[in-house]
């Protein structure tokens, strides 16, 4: 039985002693938001009629998108309203709207935006996402599980606003800083307690619980407890912008906080190491306006995600699609659901044509080179051997061309290597594409990648969560 409930059972709607759910499942909260969410569905219903302007720029997100209103859970603070004012000067409220709730993880954020919040008569050209920091820091989510979550409201938006495009933030950095090697015992563990709210999963002081640097330098020093997955979650969602054929951009603005040599946050852009000020919201607004403007000025996609004709790997619609290799010798009637997959998956992916001498890889997601280390030009017309190494399972090598040679499915975990000589497990599974008569042409692989360890007895809650 269990006897102690979760730590954020605040923000969690039903029994607060069950799981929470997944990053990428919508939720809805239980606490304070409710005003919030309706007065966002009425400004959203009302955009564009009556006279009153259309909304051109949405912004989407917690507590950082919730302050550019100037309110912290409806509430109106002195403190906010000049962030408030730099927001309606880059971006004015005749033209942009800014939704967000603070504390919101993404699960929420998808709630919200399943429930009311995207009904515009005239969708907004461009929706801005900056969503995730709760998660990392508040429910101590892995970084795959807050991609995954900023994933499913990306492909909300686009799914139910045609036409609009989606520029992502990105996690903006964030404290507490790490303990450096020189600094004893206390090396590469936080330097401050967790804030309230805050997981304390990393915060573990040991046994004598000695009292943590509090210094600003400390405050702020970077990389910080959470900077690795932030890097993690920002490379996942640059890949995913850089695959989705122009209707998603990435800006990456942490400069706009972090000091020039980038080893802490300068304190008055972000006085609490996590919350931009008007000083760091001005800074960040002038690299984010740029980017949302050129996002709105692309040509349009010839095919949205979910609609259209447009084949991902195509040279004949995107200067970039070199990049990534072609699936022209894939037959056209898998080709269109074969690139949507690529485009889109969360994982590694690669198209290898079976029919070409050693069976080289044709084509491969911006994941696959994101994962490795590999740039495109040491992947394609290679076969998938090279990420092997010496500690690989020559057994499951042999299972597997023993699948491949009978056109048959393999799955299973194989020990590969990353450019820099970084051991990783995939999940791998490489599954058989046809031509008209039935005939094995390629074969697609889709690497799903964990530590070494972590498909070892894995729990079900992890394979649920694998499988999104």
């Amino acid at each position: 039985m269990r006897s102690s409930p979760r730590g954020d059972a605040e923000t969690h709607s039903g029994d607060p002693f069950s799981p929470r759910a997944h990053a990428a499942l919508p939720e809805q909260r239980v606490d304070a938001w409710r005003a919030l969410h309706e007065t966002f569905v009425r400004e959203a219903k009302s955009a564009g009629t009556a006279g009153r302007p259309r909304c051109r720029t949405l912004f989407l997100g917690d507590s950082i998108t919730e302050a550019m209103r100037g309110s912290q859970f409806g509430e109106v603070y002195d403190e906010l309203v000049t962030r408030r004012v730099v927001f309606e000067t880059w971006f004015p409220l005749r033209e942009a709207s800014a939704f967000g709730v603070s504390g919101d993880r993404t699960q929420h954020l998808l709630w919200r935006i399943k429930k009311g919040e995207l009904h515009f008569r005239h969708p907004p050209g461009v929706v801005v996402v900056c969503v995730g920091t709760n998660n990392l820091g508040r429910d101590n989510d892995s970084a795959a599980d807050t991609f995954l979550g900023i994933r499913a409201v990306v492909l909300e938006v686009l799914q139910r606003l045609p036409g609009t495009r989606v520029l992502l933030t990105g996690i903006l950095p964030r404290g507490p800083g790490l303990a450096e090697g020189n600094n004893g015992d206390r090396a590469g563990r936080p330097l401050t307690p967790p804030a309230p709210g805050e997981s304390a999963g990393y915060a573990e002081y040991g046994a004598t619980r000695e009292s943590p640097n509090t210094s600003a330098q400390s405050k702020y020093s970077q990389p910080g407890v959470h900077s690795r997955a932030i890097h993690d979650v920002n490379d996942k969602l640059k890949a995913l912008a850089d695959g989705s054929g122009g209707s998603v951009g990435y800006c990456d603005g942490s400069s706009a906080f972090l000091s020039p040599d980038g080893s802490e946050i300068v304190p008055e852009t972000m006085r609490d190491a996590l919350h931009p000020t008007s000083v760091g919201m001005n800074k960040w607004f002038a690299i984010l306006k740029p980017a949302v403007e050129e996002l709105r000025n692309r040509p349009a996609p010839r095919e949205s995600w979910y609609e259209g004709a447009r084949f991902f790997g195509d040279t004949t619609w995107n200067g970039d699609a070199n990049r990534n290799g072609s699936l022209k010798s894939v037959d056209k009637n898998v080709r269109l659901a074969l690139s949507r997959l690529i485009a889109w998956s969360p994982h590694a992916l690669c198209v290898c044509d079976m029919r070409e001498p050693d069976a080289p890889i044709v084509f491969a997601n911006d994941n696959f080179f994101t994962q490795t280390g590999y740039d495109s030009t040491e992947v394609i017309g290679r076969n998938c051997r090279f990420l092997q190494g010496e500690s690989t399972d020559r057994n499951v090598v042999a299972q597997m061309k023993d699948k491949i040679a009978k056109g048959s499915e393999f799955s299973g975990n194989v020990l590969n290597y990353k450019k820099n000589g970084t051991r990783l497990v995939n999940s791998l599974v490489m599954s058989p594409l046809y031509d008209t008569h039935g005939n094995v042409t390629h074969y697609i692989g889709i690497q799903r990648l964990a530590t070494e360890d972590a498909l070892k007895d894995a729990p079900a809650e992890y394979q649920q969560r694998a499988a999104l």
